[in-house]
């Protein structure tokens, strides 16, 4: 007999038993008794109104498969409670979220956009600037898909690739900042509403993803804590879970660098506790569902 679950939690076609990381959870639900269902997004044989709750986890083809996320996100919004909130995921599946957290009052990292089909010129940006190193990348991307760091004095391969993602998406300018090498990022990581741990994390365009999703456990400053539950604090709805990037820099202080809600890395193998402090946020949404 065929359990029907109480919880879903979403991955991608190529990762049909979950990224590593997210197995911790399915493990956590299992000690707590609840009946719960790995599930790919775009399968067509999944009714998604048999599970109250539905936890996007290891997704990591999205932003490869943009539009197509975004419909089936449409199509099981009505039937099923999405977390994070579908709207959070809208939103941030998107790097535009990054103008709203600077219009909000929080520093990020100084950015140029070339929207689709305009035509950009990389050395005028890098130029005017002032950038001898510059990063190029897409406006929907994830794990440093399409992200190419680009010298001045070397600029026509980072034409070219500026060329090809504005014909086919809104793209993002930026200055390589050498604090990701000598400083690295912290990530500060919400489950239930709760911060619960951070991890420095290594730039995901110098390392493996595997490596970047391990992580090494860090307990940041209280300037860092005080800065990221700001940012964290500013999301609305509240999201079940949130990751929130930050790099302190040497030329210009603390930084948002990316506020991850979609299918963040969430570093659940370096504690059991806090796989089971995050199953149990999920149980508590089974009452509200």
């Amino acid at each position: 007999m065929t359990t029907t679950p109480s919880v879903r939690l979403v991955t991608a076609a190529h990762l049909p038993e979950l990224a590593p990381d997210d197995q911790e959870l399915l493990h956590a639900l299992g000690r707590l008794g609840v009946a719960t269902e790995v599930v790919v997004w775009d399968d067509p044989a999944v009714d998604w109104s048999l599970a109250p709750v539905t936890v996007i986890r290891s997704v990591f083809d999205y932003h490869l498969r943009h539009p197509e996320f975004m419909a089936w996100l449409d199509r099981i919004e009505p039937l099923t409670s999405v977390q994070n909130a579908a709207e959070i995921i809208r939103w941030n599946s998107h790097k535009s979220y990054l103008t709203r957290v600077a219009e909000a009052g929080f520093p990020i990292i100084p950015t140029e956009w070339v929207r689709q089909g305009e035509t950009g010129d990389l050395a005028a940006i890098l130029g005017g600037r002032g950038w001898e190193t510059g990063v190029v990348k897409p406006a929907v991307s994830a794990s440093a898909h399409e992200t190419l760091m680009v010298e001045k004095a070397d600029l026509a391969e980072g034409q070219a690739h500026l060329d090809r993602l504005a014909a086919q998406g809104d793209v993002l300018v930026q200055p390589y900042l050498h604090d990701f090498t000598t400083v690295g990022e912290t990530s500060v990581i919400w489950l239930g509403g709760e911060q619960t741990h951070s991890v420095r994390r290594p730039s995901g365009m110098h390392t493996s993803l595997e490596v970047a999703h391990v992580g090494a456990p860090l307990a940041p400053s209280r300037e860092e804590l005080d800065f990221a539950r700001a940012v964290y604090d500013w999301i609305t709805p509240a999201p079940l879970y949130a990751r929130v990037d930050i790099l302190n820099t040497a030329d210009h202080g603390l930084l948002l660098l990316e506020l991850e809600l979609v299918e963040p890395a969430l570093y659940l193998r370096h504690s059991t506790s806090i796989a089971d402090r995050f199953a149990k946020a999920v149980e508590r949404l089974l009452h509200a569902a």
